[in-house]
């Protein structure tokens, strides 16, 4: 059985199925946590939640989809609570519903997956490690995390007592994204699963799929060029 967690997809669906395929990845074997940030800035959100939904409906133990700090803003902005949505993507995402959907039923079906991304986990473990979508919050008890832990940053994890995050973690990794980096690497516990997707520049920009008990990643451009790297730091 292979693990692997892919971050901050961001719309990039093409590129994502392009790493799903590279490693013939099959939920009838495999296992795959996707964690959050599945929407906005690239082209076409609405296959990425459309592929999620359908999935993890269809094996929902070996596909563990989680929300992001994207998936948040999506839900305030369905629920009327702030418009920082649109600010950070959310038209693109509308625009992706629309152009898959038709100009009628696009929106909603929209209402419909925020609904659905409403009722996702923010975190999820398994026998190798614990996934989130940007942190996690030591104080609170592992299936009681609160929602601040989807803004998270990578200078709040400095700041965790490692020894007291070893305890309560079990010893065990926590794989994130939300904070992009040019390579997929360890620091502490965290391992960072973030290639800028959706973030840096067209030529930079990559989504990394991991195989988290291989210590490697399988790199994909927004070109569909894929590589395999070893974690960093591991």
């Amino acid at each position: 059985m292979r693990t692997f967690f892919i971050s901050d997809i961001h719309g990039n669906f093409c590129v994502f199925k392009k790493l799903i395929d590279y490693v013939k990845f099959d939920p009838s074997k495999d296992h795959l946590v996707i964690g959050g940030d599945m929407i906005n800035r690239g082209p076409r959100s609405a296959h990425v939640l459309q592929w999620a939904k359908e999935h993890t409906t269809k094996y929902p133990e070996t596909i563990h989809i989680l929300a992001g700090n994207h998936e948040e803003m999506m839900i305030w902005f369905m629920h009327e609570l702030s418009p920082i949505w649109m600010e950070f993507g959310g038209d693109d995402t509308i625009r992706s519903f629309k152009k898959a959907y038709g100009d009628e039923n696009g929106w909603d079906v929209a209402e419909q997956y925020a609904s659905w991304v409403e009722t996702l986990p923010l975190t999820f473990e398994d026998e190798h490690a614990i996934y989130t979508h940007a942190g996690i919050d030591i104080s609170a008890e592992k299936e009681n995390q609160p929602r601040d832990i989807l803004w998270i940053n990578k200078k709040d994890l400095k700041e965790i007592n490692q020894q007291v995050l070893t305890s309560w973690s079990n010893g065990k990794r926590i794989y994130r994204g939300h904070n992009p980096y040019s390579a997929v690497h360890m620091d502490g516990q965290f391992v960072h699963c973030d290639l800028g997707s959706g973030i840096f520049d067209e030529d930079r920009a990559a989504l990394a799929l991991v195989e988290v008990n291989q210590n490697r990643y399988f790199r994909c451009t927004m070109e569909g060029e894929v590589s395999v790297h070893e974690i960093e730091g591991t």
